[in-house]
């Protein structure tokens, strides 16, 4: 038989195994013993389950689930077909709040309700924001001589610049584009600071669209920012330099400085890495070291987040409270532990307004400001609300965020490991902790953190990259204890001296850190052999991915795993794409058809962004000429090893033929009626502008193939219209 003994500690009761007694069918001698037990597991789950939705509750933790729940409320809006009234948001809002109010003695309402409000307030969110900080879209490209203010400059890598432009002016009126901010890009490196004004000759263009569906959205981004329209700068440019600027003109000249100064003595493959980790500018960073990064699993190290916000006010903290107390009169005294968490949260601050202000150096200067003053204030530091709370934080103020790679990473990662260290304290409390050397302890534990963000990022790094890095434990392994005691210290020092002159030595060590590195990194990948394999994730992954944290941040016994064991099975089953067979570019010629595993163009050229694009998000490679296709100049025909023939119709005069003997029509002319009617799917110029780059699975005769694109939503506000 099999007995259950519940286990509240644990989250779901012990089975304690004996043998089973056998019971005989007499007609046909089956035993049923096994099933029993599967049905007492089942029952003891489900005990669990409600003893750890109770835990939770009882501990207040339905805050943690507020914005995942605000997460879901712009999921809800980014997803719909068109823009929703924001009365009949404001009402949603109004409605959830009075039903929380109303059941406000019945927990289960009051939570569902505040749950519900956190939700609507989600939806509401991007119409705000849009309200107060979007912008009109530009639809059609502007040419003229304009003068502008120079808002900011967002790129710098010594040749190339991009800068953020308000205010913009110019004549003919009709030209000027009727936007709040344009980038462009100047082919030249310019003096030049937020606040100065110049006069040139710009182009400026549409926003472009995703490359591919559910790729990155510029448009989307953009119109949240502000940013209306890109723009390229020629010719010469006048720059009149201005005093105004404030904050963000100081910013910039002290990180411009920092770089400079970097780079002149650490050079630029090696100063580009190191300014990275100072100011956050990536620009000098070369595509091959990225990737050699990446293929390691150590990508993360050049992108300011929480690991280099905790070690450098880590530092700070550490170093503050050791001089303090070699002072016995100053520890009478004063609170110096205080004292050097006050020290932290100035560190953290610092590092974040000079990294530039990332989303993910945001929400960790937050969580490291709200651990030390839970130091100050005496309370536990590192808890799954301090989370939600940076969460908040900064899906109000930034909610395009949530949609961006940065972000996603960086909370997986931190719930990840949260959740992972408030089991481990439940652990210890429970058990003594065993003794070892201090080396294998910090093996151990770098391993551990490395497994636990590796996985927790695992479908995100899959979907935006197209990387796993399998060999990331390794390369984590090697980098971090180089990282962590000798490349962050030494830029926090060399950076703390730089105003005396006294920078070179504690920048040798950062270099030389950088170099070691890399080196660590081309092992790895060499080791690795190329081998990564990523799979073709859709959309639905990232929503599972969401709900398993969710999950995993909600409950606090061992129950919360659960919801990231059950999401592997659904992903792997019920989330995984592949590569389409005919690819459509929208904003160049490209048409690349599959036929057997070869997918080749049979329009258009090679190596262009659409291309790398595709095979990039597709991992295939694409061949710069199809064999099979017949082309002319009024247009291609190419009959496919799956049994279907498509047309490129190049020339009105080719329609009626094409028409006829194509399954699938594709045309950057306006097709007619007829046509449609003829073929199985025409795709033609008025579908191109609507919805963007076609990707298309052929499905077999008789079944209609399946039709992914890049626009979703033509008519939301961040849509360019004249599509």
């Amino acid at each position: 038989m099999c007995t259950i003994a519940p286990d509240e500690r644990k989250g779901w009761g012990r089975a304690k195994m004996v043998d089973f007694p056998v019971a005989k069918n007499p007609g046909k001698g089956r035993a049923i013993g096994p099933l029993a037990w599967l049905l007492a597991r089942v029952n003891t789950l489900g005990y669990g389950l409600r003893a750890a939705i109770l835990d939770a509750v009882t501990q207040r933790r339905n805050f943690i689930l507020f914005p995942f729940a605000m997460i879901v409320g712009l999921i809800v809006y980014r997803v719909l077909p068109g823009e929703p009234a924001f009365s009949s948001l404001a009402l949603l809002i109004g409605f959830t709040f009075v039903a929380a109010w109303l059941g406000r003695d019945h927990a289960a309402i009051r939570e569902t309700g505040l749950l519900a409000a956190m939700l609507a307030i989600g939806m509401a969110l991007l119409p705000v924001h849009a309200a107060l900080f979007g912008t009109p879209m530009l639809e059609t490209p502007r040419y003229g001589t304009y003068t502008a203010r120079v808002e900011a400059v967002t790129y710098d890598d010594g040749d190339q610049q991009r800068w953020v432009l308000s205010n913009i002016t110019g004549t003919p009126d009709w030209t000027v584009p009727d936007i709040r901010f344009a980038r462009v890009t100047v082919p030249s490196a310019l003096a030049v600071s937020p606040g100065d004004t110049l006069t040139a000759r710009i182009r400026f263009y549409p926003v472009p669209p995703p490359a591919v569906p559910g790729g990155y959205d510029s448009q989307f981004v953009s119109h949240f920012d502000g940013i209306g329209a890109y723009g390229t700068a020629f010719g010469d440019i006048e720059i009149e330099t201005s005093g105004d600027g404030g904050l963000a003109r100081i910013v910039k000249e002290v990180r411009a400085a920092i770089t400079a100064r970097i780079v002149s003595q650490l050079g630029e493959r090696v100063g580009g890495i190191a300014a990275a980790l100072v100011t956050g500018d990536q620009s000098r960073i070369t595509e091959e070291d990225r990737n050699l990064m990446a293929s390691a699993g150590i990508a993360h190290v050049i992108a300011i987040s929480g690991l280099h916000l905790t070690l450098v006010a880590g530092t700070m903290f550490a170093c503050v409270r050791f001089f303090l107390s070699l002072g016995h009169g100053v520890t009478q005294r004063f609170p110096i532990k205080k004292v050097a968490a006050s020290f932290g949260i100035a560190t953290a601050l610092a590092y974040m307004v000079i990294s530039g202000m990332v989303i993910p150096a945001v929400r960790s200067t937050i969580m490291l400001a709200l651990i030390f003053a839970a130091i100050i204030a005496g309370r536990q530091a590192l808890t799954m609300r301090n989370v939600a709370i940076a969460g908040l934080a900064i899906i109000i103020f930034e909610p395009t965020s949530v949609f961006r790679a940065s972000f996603q990473l960086s909370f997986a990662a931190v719930i990840a490991l949260i959740a992972a260290y408030e089991l481990a304290r439940r652990h210890r409390e429970n058990r003594e902790r065993p003794r070892r050397g201090r080396a294998l302890a910090l093996m151990l534990d770098i391993a551990t953190t490395s497994v636990i963000a590796g996985l927790a990022t695992l479908v995100f790094s899959a979907y935006h990259f197209q990387q796993t890095a399998p060999f990331g434990v390794l390369g984590n392994l090697m980098v971090m204890p180089i990282v962590s005691f000798v490349m962050m210290p030494a830029a926090l020092l060399g950076t703390l001296l730089l105003p005396l002159g006294l920078e070179a030595l504690p920048y040798a060590a950062l270099g030389w850190s950088i170099e070691a590195m890399l080196w660590c990194a081309g092992f790895v990948r060499n080791l690795s052999g190329g081998f990564d394999p990523s799979p073709i994730l859709s959309p639905l992954a990232l929503g599972v991915a969401l709900l398993a944290l969710a999950w995993l941040a909600y409950f606090r016994n061992r129950m919360r795993i659960i919801g990231p064991m059950v999401a592997i099975p659904l992903i792997a089953f019920f989330c995984l794409g592949r590569a389409p067979d005919i690819f459509v570019a929208d904003q160049s010629q490209a048409l690349a058809v599959r036929s057997g595993d070869r997918v080749a163009l049979i329009a258009g050229r090679n190596n262009t962004f659409a291309t790398t694009i595709w095979s990039e998000r597709y991992m295939t490679v694409i061949e710069s000429t199809h064999d099979g296709a017949g082309c002319d100049s009024l247009g291609c025909v190419l009959s496919t090893e799956a049994g279907y023939t498509l047309a490129l119709v190049k020339s009105r005069d080719a329609f009626d033929e094409d028409c006829r003997i194509a399954d699938i029509v594709i045309t950057r002319l306006i097709a007619p009626p007829q046509c449609a009617q003829a073929a199985t799917l025409v795709i033609d110029a008025l579908d191109l502008a609507r919805h963007g780059a076609h990707m298309i699975d052929w499905n077999g005769p008789g079944l209609p193939p399946t039709i992914r694109t890049a626009i979703d939503g033509p008519a939301r506000p961040w849509r360019i219209q004249s599509q």
